[in-house]
């Protein structure tokens, strides 16, 4: 019994690619996805019986205060984070939940690499902190998220001396993407929430401008889908 955490801000182009990940996985045991939207402007809407969609009508003001309040409504013991802008091997969850069944007791599940992707074409085998970490209920009471945007992945998972199980699998459960002309927030560095959020919104706007389009407003119907053949290419490596 595995739910799934995404965090999303003001880009459901990249959030229904997330969903469709989820979708696809070809585990058969109970799981869901549980996506926190907390931009003002735009309420979510996609009916299904496994996800459900938070529309927050205030901006958190931070991610530690996002994760905090996602893991909240999260509804089994295992939670697996992905964000919005990355995506799930078809295998994820039925692999991680063979390594929680074959090793117990582990308060974090993760593999040792993730399928790096940069505006969309897969670079090969790499990692990092999130190689899709599946978080237990009992550690996250037992911690205390950061109350930042900046490093609380890694400090959440390498600063309260969590019993880690990283699974040396050939076949990794995350696709890590970066580039896609969006935000990342990782890449924005130590600075203030205030000027995170503007930075946020200003690269919202121009990506919006580029694709002659306006930002999400209002309530907003997904339709989850793939744009490339992300698992075409990570059959090949």
């Amino acid at each position: 019994m595995i739910s799934v955490l995404t965090l999303t801000y003001q880009r459901h182009h990249l959030l229904e690619e997330a969903i469709e990940s989820f979708l696809r996985q070809d585990f058969s045991g109970e799981s869901e996805m549980v996506i926190i939207n907390d931009s003002p402007k735009v309420d979510y809407v996609f009916e299904h019986p496994k996800i459900r969609i938070i529309n927050v009508k205030e901006r958190f003001p931070s991610i530690g205060h996002k994760l905090t309040f996602g893991f909240s409504k999260c509804k089994y013991n295992y939670i697996y984070r992905l964000d919005d802008d990355d995506l799930m091997a078809p295998w994820a969850l039925s692999h991680t939940w063979d390594d929680i069944m074959a090793h117990p007791g582990y308060e974090i599940y993760r593999s040792n690499g993730h399928y790096f992707f940069e505006n969309n074409e897969f670079k090969g085998i790499s990692g990092n902190v999130n190689n899709g970490n599946v978080y237990t209920k009992k550690y996250l009471s037992r911690i205390e998220i950061p109350e930042a945007s900046f490093g609380e992945d890694y400090t959440m998972t390498y600063n309260f001396a969590a019993k880690i199980y990283e699974s040396p699998r050939e076949q990794k459960t995350m696709i890590y993407r970066w580039g896609m002309n969006t935000y990342h927030i990782s890449g924005m560095g130590n600075i203030s929430e205030n000027a995170r959020h503007e930075w946020t919104d200003n690269i919202v706007e121009n990506v919006a401008k580029e694709r002659n389009a306006s930002v999400e407003e209002g309530v907003l119907m997904l339709h989850p889908r793939f744009h490339e053949e992300y698992y075409q290419q990570i059959s090949l490596c």
